[in-house]
Parts: structure tokens; sequence; C-alpha cells
């Protein structure tokens, strides 16, 4: 029998609720763990990805492979989407009509997998999700609330390799990247040192439920 995440994915696959059905190839839903404690989320599925119907397959997809791999994660420990899950045509921007159609998409999948941690990568996913205007470049690098997580916002791997064998005064995107997936293995490390000390409630449960029946 399906799980309830394979239904949401098997009904996106026909979505017709915006003009990108057209000219895309495939739906590009979500992929990974469906229980990571760890989902990245994107802007929209490319050349590559349309064509294989999975998210991040392309040299982007290489790039965040190796990021991953520098802070000891493999891509399916995670869970990774888009915030469009159709290509738009010649990559161009999404529209903010295909990104309002594709949201019930975007918020089954975070409701489901139910990460305690959610990276964006890009302008979009951050705007997206963090309801802002601010630009990647000052919402980077630092941590933010979101629906009860923790939602930290870095550059699109595209971004990064668009910006290779360009000068920069200050850090090149794809440095800052790297740093910001640094404070990502930090965030991850103290989530888990957190849940290590939490109590159990089980055994104060047990000497409730005890109490009431008369054995202390």
């Amino acid at each position: 029998m399906p799980t309830e995440l394979e239904r949401v994915a098997a009904e996106a696959a026909g979505c017709t609720r915006c003009r990108l059905h057209e000219s895309r190839t495939q739906v590009v839903f979500g992929q990974g763990d469906p229980h990571a404690e760890l989902m990245f989320v994107g802007e929209a599925p490319g050349f590559h990805e349309d064509r294989q119907g999975l998210p991040f397959v392309g040299p982007s997809g290489q790039l965040l492979n190796r990021l991953l791999a520098g802070i000891g994660l493999r891509r399916e420990d995670v869970y990774i989407c888009n915030v469009v899950m159709s290509r738009p045509p010649r990559n161009r921007d999404p529209q903010p009509d295909e990104i309002a159609a594709c949201r019930p998409w975007l918020d089954a999948q975070i409701r489901l997998v139910d990460p305690k941690v959610v990276v964006t990568l890009g302008n979009f996913a951050a705007r997206t999700l963090l309801e802002t205007s601010t630009g990647i470049s000052r919402l980077r690098g630092r941590t933010h609330p979101f629906q009860g997580r923790v939602l930290l916002p870095t550059f699109h791997p595209a971004a990064a390799l668009h910006a290779e064998g360009r000068r920069f005064t200050g850090q090149s995107p794809l440095q800052a990247m790297e740093e910001d997936f640094r404070t990502l293995a930090r965030l991850l490390a103290e989530r888990a040192d957190a849940d290590a000390d939490a109590p159990d409630p089980a055994p104060a449960v047990e000497a409730a439920e005890s109490e009431q029946l008369g054995l202390f």
C-alpha cells in the first residue's frame, strides 16, 4: 500500500494547475529519505531534472552531493525538493502564480517528511518560505524560525557554478556555501545532542499510571 507521500507524488505527477505543464517533460517531485531530519528546497527543475524526473541530478546536484559529503552526509540521508516542480522554459525564473500553484505540493512534502531543519537553496526558496523580499545575500548563513523548525538559507549551487573563475573581494558563492554547510553540521550536531539529552517521557507516564492503580 502506498504511503501518503507516495500518493501525493502520484497526484502531483498529473498536475495542470499552471502553464508550466504545457512545456515540461514531467513533474519533478521530491526525492530522498521520507523521514529525513534535513530537507533541502531549491528553486525549480532544470534540463537534466526535467529529463530524469529527479531533483538536483545535473551539475548543481553534483555540487550539492559534494557539499553534503563534506559534512559527512549522503544524498540518501536527506530529502530534496523544489519550490516549483515543473521546469520553466529555458530555465527562466518561476513566476509568482506558478509558485502559488505549486505551493500545496511543497507544503505537503514539508508536512509529511516533517524535517527538523530546512535548508533553502537560492533566492526563490528563501523568499517563498520566509515570506520576505530580502535577498539571499543578506539572509544566508543565519538561522530563521519556520513552522516550528529551523531554516538555514544558502546560495543555490548554480550560483556557485556560474561564479567559478571570477574574482571576489570577499567570499565567493562557493566559499559562502561551504561556510553555511559547516554551520549546518554544527546545527545538526546540536539538535542531535539535545535529542539525546531529552528525558524519556515513558517512565513518568508509567509512574503516573502506576500511582492511579495504587501500586505506589
